[in-house]
């Protein structure tokens, strides 16, 4: 009787209750896991675009700086969408404003949407008239 209890005793095995439980716990871990890899993805995504956009409206503002006072004007600015690869997706306004006879506002915004969010870059300046 001994030696049946004992061998009873020594058989090494997983029950199902082990094995439940494993498996209740990878699955956690997994989707722990899981979803700090989404979250690092789309910060990753968002910072991205971010500062593409804003290296796009840099881009427009220094060459604004470079063509003369009366060239800077409101309105369309699909030349420069199309010499700097601006996606369609982003939206460009130019707003500018006379300030006095020598000076003029100008208003760059960029806009997009991320994640059902409309995110803006809005970068001002001002344009003085060279002699």
């Amino acid at each position: 009787m001994k030696k049946l209890l004992c061998k009873l005793k020594s058989n090494k095995a997983f029950t199902m209750q082990d094995l439940i439980i494993a498996f209740i716990i990878l699955l956690l871990f997994t989707g722990v896991v899981g979803s700090g890899i989404v979250a690092i993805y789309r910060v990753q995504a968002e910072t991205k675009l971010n500062s593409l956009a804003t290296l796009y409206a840099i881009q427009i503002m220094e060459n604004i700086q470079k063509i003369s006072y009366d060239e800077v004007k409101s309105g369309d600015l699909k030349n420069w969408r199309e010499d700097y690869g601006i996606p369609d997706r982003m939206n460009l306004t130019l707003d500018v404003a006379e300030v006095n006879n020598n000076k003029k506002r100008v208003l760059l915004t960029i806009s997009y949407q991320f994640s059902g969010k409309t995110e803006s870059i809005v970068l001002e300046e001002f344009k003085a008239k060279e002699y």
